[in-house]
């Protein structure tokens, strides 16, 4: 198995994240982790905060978006009258460069001008188009694939793999998280052995403090209680 960990992902946007990307890469660089990664739901507004604490603590800032992902396409609203649907799905793009950087601004362009239904989706078939200098990580729960698995459609899962994997090649890995269940993550890492995936261990930086938890899930419960 190959394995490569990735520190931690943080998030900072509509309401899902509690501190400011200054006080996560503060508690980064006391933890002595040499990089952190911005991945904000479906939008990059966070990236200049980010690049100005990483610069002031010295830790590498990773500049990307948990993008959320039509699984059909990005013009699809059929989940409008059939609500078994799935309208989109979460998957991690992360710049590898300058040019990759550049590609998911244009991708979350077209995410919200083209895409957008419930929130700023892209699809495969933009992704491939603007897929260079991009890291794409399978993403979590709600990602593609392990969507897939949970549905015991690993047909599915693998052939979401295998295209995934011939678009960017050794740019793509396969997303494990510790608070996963345990059976998704064991058939993600089968996939990614028999495919020769590497895997990816990553954790959300929602809040940087534990004394910082209460707070975080108040935040979460306000943005996500159904509206009276």
């Amino acid at each position: 198995m190959s394995f490569i960990h990735l520190h931690v992902h943080s998030h900072y946007s509509m309401m899902d994240g509690l501190n400011s990307p200054d006080d996560l890469v503060k508690q980064a660089k006391i933890l002595g982790m040499p990089a952190i990664a911005i991945t904000d739901h479906g939008t990059l507004s966070s990236h200049r905060e980010m690049q100005i604490a990483c610069e002031q603590y010295g830790v590498k800032p990773i500049l990307g978006v948990e993008a959320y992902i039509s699984p059909t396409d990005r013009f699809d609203r059929s989940s409008f009258k059939d609500k078994s649907i799935q309208a989109y799905n979460h998957i991690i793009l992360l710049a590898k460069n300058k040019k990759g950087l550049a590609n998911i601004h244009k991708l979350q362009e077209i995410a919200w001008t083209e895409g957008f239904y419930s929130k700023p989706r892209i699809d495969r078939e933009v992704l491939k188009e603007y897929a260079e200098g991009i890291i794409v990580l399978s993403g979590c729960l709600n990602g593609l694939i392990s969507k897939a698995i949970e549905k015991g459609n690993m047909e599915e899962a693998s052939l979401l793999l295998k295209s995934f994997k011939q678009t960017f090649g050794q740019d793509f890995y396969v997303e494990v998280q510790s608070h996963n269940p345990v059976e998704i993550n064991s058939a993600l890492l089968k996939l990614a052995d028999k495919l020769g995936i590497k895997a990816v261990a990553t954790g959300d930086a929602h809040f940087a403090r534990a004394e910082d938890k209460v707070l975080e899930e108040a935040m979460l419960i306000l943005s996500t209680s159904p509206k009276s």
